[in-house]
Parts: structure tokens; C-alpha cells; sequence
């Protein structure tokens, strides 16, 4: 039988619950094939998040090439095309999606394969299936916290074993690089530092080893390794979150340890809503703020955008994710807020902007964050609760490093000044775009008038 592995956004060999199944299954007699599905539509506009992306799967080719294994890489953009291009098909191997609409994606290649073949659909991606957790009338969970407290009743799975010497002897598969994923390799322009799977076990121990026991203080600061920094491996699967739950939960109990397991369920939790209530990316959770009346200012978005709104923290955050792809969680929120509430602009043109950016970008965890910030999402933040930039920046980058860095207009600005400096003081960087006490009071007008 000839055995199909399907790999989409897990790019690595290690605990990969498709490659540790079909080694399961495999009988005498029996070929594994690797491939890939690149479909052209999915890359334009090419961004900093496909640049991360193509690069990934670069490194993981030289690393399946490295043991003696390849990847075929499909050009397709319909499934029809895909199952054509597939040969001869046995059993089909894939780790699951379950949002849409990449279910929908693989229902349809499953559909066009057959009741002749075999299809192992496996839950990877997370530690926990999404309808795993409901409320005792079987309703799914709407709120974090007894979400959180059903998930702490199970255990996460372990990593699975894959014995990387019998995938040598299984699979058929050389690399091949068709000209269109050659076209995408050569619109990488970043040098991206410690990519693959060996820089991500480095980075995951290097964490656990030395940082996880401060995680719930250092975490908020953006101008320390306060962070694990683990967020892009997971995304494109380099890393399994089995094995990040392992190593985690095998620390030494401390604060930081159970804060940071807290924001892996967290993930968990953003999921389980997304599958549970489809349509989020274009519609609230909460739907009483449906028809909130937003702002329609081109103008201001570009410039928060830009990093260009006259608030050093949110200039900051912006221009980091501009710069590296990547934005600290802290900073995640006070923009987000910033953009919903200050400006008034719809959450949704946020949200696919950090499509477009993030090299980390999940939809689950990023719709919901931003659903959250804007106050019309699940468990949200109050609307009352209005981040004030300025407090913000004082407390969390308390002697302006992280603004001085990215924002060098003011690298000069000394003290508390940094955080809002005086028109004096902002000699070549930019005016405020709004009044923070008249944009509370507007924000708090229209989501009253909403309620």
C-alpha cells in the first residue's frame, strides 16, 4: 500500500502524531510518500508572514534531505487538481484542522479520494480536541476560567516517538522544487535567525532552563527576554505543543510555570471557540456590537499602520511588528486597544493587518485577541476598560528602552518624557493623532449607545 503523509504547517520530524501513525500502520510491502499542497492563491500578497513561512519549509526540506527523505510539492489551486496530482493513494495521512476554512479544504480532498481509501485525520495542532470540554448541559464553554479549570482535570498527551531511521527506510520521496515554490523561496528577502527544528528545542530548553520561573513578572516587559519566543514554531509546526507542554509542566512548580501553561490553554481555549462558533473573523462573538458604529478613517489607520500615531508605546509596538515580524503580547493589546478604542476603527482591519504580519500568526489566537481588546468578543474586556497608552508605556517600559529603540525620533526625549513628550520635545516625530481623554469619552459614548 502506498502510504500518503500530507503535510501542511508542521514542518518537523519529531512528535509528529501523522509520521508517528503511519509508522504504526505500516505493513511489509508498504511505501510512504511525502507532499506538500501549494496552492499560488495563497500567496499573494507575498508579506512578512509568507517570507517566514516559505523559509520554514525551505529549512525543513534541507533537513528532510539531511536524513535521506524528501517532499514533493504539489502545484494546485483546487483540490481537484491536488487529488489528480496525488498518484496512487492507499491512505492519506494529515494532521487536523478543524477551523474553517481548512476543513473544509481537507473534507473536500477526502471526499474526491473515495471510500477506497483510507483517510487518518489526527489531532496535532493542539493538545486537546475542540469539543473536549463542555458544560455539564454540553454547551461549549463561553468564559476562560471553568474552561481552564476542566482542561487542568486531564493531562495533555505526550509526545510521540517517531523513529527516524524506519521513515528512511519507508519513504520514496526526494525533494522537488517546481518552479512556482522556487518563485516563492526567491521572495524571501529576511534573514531569519534560528530556523528549524533543532534552533526550536534549543530556544524551548533554553526557556524552561532559565526563564519560565519569572515568566509571570518578566512577561509584560517588552525590552527584556521576558518571553519564550515560541509562537512561530508552533505556527508552522516546527515545534509540537505536546512537547512544549512537557517540558513545561516537567518544571519546577512556580508562578511562572503555571502562568505560561495558563497561556498555552488560553490557546486551547481560543480554538475550541473558533471551531465551536464559526464565522468569528468576520463577525463579532458578542452580538450585541454587530452593528457598533465604527470610524471610517483611512488616514489614522495608515498612520497606525506606519507606527506613526504620536503615542511612543503604540509607535513602538508597530514598528517592531513592521520591523520583525513579531510583536510582544503586552504591546499586542495596548495597540489593538489603541486602534478599536482611541481610534474607533473597526477591530477586523487590525486583525488582518496581523494577518498580513505576524510570522506567529494563529487565527484562533488572534481573533480572539483582538475580539478581546475591542471588548465585543468572548470573555472580553469590559468596553469601560480603556488602555491609556501613556500609563501603559510607565509601567511596562519604565525607562523608555524599548520606545528609544524603535521610535529614534526620540532617542534623545530623557525621563518621563519619553512616554508622551511635549510639543517641544517632539521635534521630528509626529503629533498625536488623537486627545486621549476626548477619545475615551467618544469610545465610551458609542459602545454605551451599543448596548
Amino acid at each position: 500500500m502506498r502510504r500518503v503523509c500530507w503535510f501542511r504547517s508542521d514542518f518537523r520530524l519529531g512528535d509528529n502524531h501523522m509520521l508517528h501513525r503511519v509508522l504504526k500502520d505500516v505493513e511489509e510491502g508498504d511505501e510512504a510518500a511525502f507532499v506538500f499542497w501549494l496552492n499560488p492563491k495563497y500567496c499573494d500578497p507575498f508579506d512578512t508572514r509568507h517570507d517566514y513561512y516559505f523559509s520554514t519549509m525551505k529549512r525543513f526540506m534541507d533537513d528532510l534531505e539531511e536524513h535521506g527523505l524528501g517532499l514533493r510539492v504539489i502545484v494546485a489551486d483546487t483540490a481537484e487538481a491536488f487529488v489528480d496530482q496525488l498518484g496512487e493513494v492507499g491512505a492519506l495521512y494529515f494532521n487536523a484542522e478543524y477551523v474553517e476554512p481548512f476543513k473544509q479544504r481537507d473534507d473536500k480532498v477526502i471526499s474526491l479520494l473515495g471510500d477506497d481509501v483510507l483517510v487518518v485525520r489526527l489531532l496535532d495542532r493542539h493538545l486537546f480536541a475542540p469539543n473536549a470540554f463542555t458544560k455539564k448541559d454540553g454547551d461549549p464553554y463561553k468564559v476562560y476560567t471553568p474552561f481552564k479549570k476542566a482542561a487542568y482535570e486531564e493531562m495533555p498527551p505526550k509526545p510521540y516517538e517517531v523513529n527516524r531511521d524506519r521513515l528512511k527506510r519507508l519513504v520514496t520521496t526526494k525533494n522537488e522544487v517546481p518552479s512556482e515554490l522556487k518563485k516563492q523561496f526567491d521572495r524571501c528577502k529576511r534573514q531569519w535567525k534560528a530556523l528549524g527544528e533543532t534552533a526550536a528545542h534549543k530556544r524551548l530548553n533554553d526557556f524552561v532552563d532559565q526563564r519560565i520561573d519569572a515568566y509571570d513578572e518578566d512577561r509584560d516587559i517588552p525590552s527584556i527576554a521576558g518571553t519564550s519566543r515560541l509562537s512561530p514554531y508552533l505556527r508552522t509546526g516546527v515545534l509540537s505543543i505536546r512537547t512544549v507542554a512537557e517540558a513545561v509542566l516537567s518544571a519546577p512548580k512556580s508562578n511562572g510555570r503555571d502562568t505560561y501553561y495558563d497561556e498555552l490553554l488560553w490557546r486551547e481555549f481560543y480554538y475550541m471557540i473558533m471551531v465551536q462558533f464559526p464565522g468569528l473573523k468576520d463577525r463579532p462573538f458578542n452580538d450585541k456590537y454587530k452593528h457598533l458604529d465604527w470610524e471610517e478613517n483611512e488616514e489614522q489607520f495608515e498612520k497606525w499602520c506606519r507606527g506613526e500615531t504620536g503615542y511612543p508605546i503604540v509607535d513602538a509596538a508597530m514598528r517592531q511588528l513592521n520591523e520583525t515580524g513579531w510583536m510582544h503580547n503586552r504591546l499586542r493589546m495596548i495597540v489593538a486597544s489603541f486602534l478599536s478604542k482611541h481610534l474607533l476603527i473597526d477591530w477586523r482591519k487590525g486583525e488582518r493587518y496581523f494577518e498580513r504580519k505576524l510570522i506567529d500568526y494563529e487565527a484562533a489566537s488572534n481573533i480572539g485577541g483582538w475580539q478581546w481588546a475591542a471588548s465585543v468578543g468572548t470573555d472580553a474586556v469590559p468596553y469601560f476598560r480603556i488602555f491609556n497608552p501613556t500609563i501603559q508605556s510607565e509601567k511596562f517600559d519604565k525607562d523608555g528602552t524599548f520606545i528609544r529603540k524603535y521610535v529614534k525620533e526620540l532617542s534623545g526625549v530623557e525621563g518621563k518624557a519619553i512616554h508622551f513628550p511635549d510639543a517641544a520635545e517632539r521635534d521630528g516625530y509626529t503629533d498625536p493623532v488623537v486627545d486621549h481623554k476626548a477619545a475615551r469619552a467618544r469610545a465610551l459614548e458609542r459602545f454605551k449607545d451599543a448596548q
